[in-house]
Order: structure tokens, then sequence, then C-alpha cells
């Protein structure tokens, strides 16, 4: 954990929007106000596999990420209210299935309302899908032409957390999931 509150050393965050059918990941590194882009896109199921072969495969992609890309920290996107009950749960068990993996490997993992996410990348919470893109792109000085809303969500969490984490010497950081 101190590796990621330490302004001397990269940290590597994973971030992690997830959704059942189409999850966007995006990695990058943070060195102080130092960010990369690593990697970013999408785990993707299809309607023809069943609820619990699409958490299976979710799991075993977000596995497989931390296996290529060894993070020190993990940002996942809050839950947020439906007005669908059967939406509401499909995105919560998509959620924990990711959350599960991160929890049994250990890594600390911290969530974020999507309002706040929208506030460390674009200033404001009320920032639309494009907006957000544009500045990710800005920020991480990426083309992100080819990179779905997905993943341009996910690297907009490592944003975040990067600069949450920064923010106070990461004093201000969210509790732990």
């Amino acid at each position: 954990m101190t590796a990621a509150l330490d302004p001397t050393k990269a940290v590597r965050i994973l971030g992690v929007d997830t959704a059942l059918r189409t999850t966007g990941y995006g990695v990058i590194d943070a060195h102080g106000s130092r960010l990369s882009p690593v990697d970013a896109g999408v785990i993707k199921t299809t309607r023809k596999h069943p609820f619990s072969e699409c958490l299976r495969r979710l799991a075993g992609g977000v596995r497989e990420l931390v296996k290529l890309h060894a993070p020190d920290v993990v940002a996942i996107e809050g839950a947020f209210y439906c007005r669908n009950v059967r939406t509401s749960m499909v995105l919560g068990s998509a959620r924990g299935a990711v959350i599960a993996v991160v929890a049994e490997l250990a890594i600390p993992m911290y969530e974020y309302a999507p309002r706040r996410v929208k506030q460390a990348v674009c200033g404001h919470g009320n920032a639309s899908k494009e907006q957000v893109a544009l500045l990710v792109s800005q920020i991480l000085g990426i083309s992100v032409a080819n990179l779905g809303d997905d993943s341009t969500d996910a690297l907009a969490l490592c944003i975040c957390q990067a600069h949450t984490a920064q923010a106070k010497g990461g004093l201000s950081l969210p509790d732990l999931l």
C-alpha cells in the first residue's frame, strides 16, 4: 500500500469500468504528476454466453490483466442508481466478479463515483463521454480514436486515482473496498 502513496516511486494503476458485455480497462503508470499510458481495451462477452459464463470470462480477463501488468492499485467505478432493477443486478454482479478477483489477489482497490471521475478529468461532474475521452487523450498524450467509451472511462478512472493519491500525499483517498 505504501507504494501507491510514495511520490518517489512509479505506481501502476489498473482502471476497470465494469459491465457484463463490454468491460473497459486501462493501465497507466503514475510517477508524481507524470502519467504514462500502458494499455487500454475491453473484455467482451456475447449474448450467446449464459450469464454465469460471462461472469467467469470477466473474472478470467481481470486475472490475465493483473498477471500481465502487475498493478499496484485498482480503481473501479462505484455503483450507481439504475431505474431498471435487472440492469442494476447485472451491473452489480459484474462489479462483484471484478472486486472478488482483485480482493483474492490482495491488490488495494478504490471505488470512485462517476461524477468524481468526471471532476478529476474534466473539472466538472456533468461532462459528457466525449469530453472525458478528449481530456483523457490530452492528459495521456494518446489518440483515443480507436478506443471505445468503456476504455476511455477506464483510463479516466486511472487518472482519478493518480490525482487523488497525489493530492495531499494521498490523504484524500476514499476507503479501500
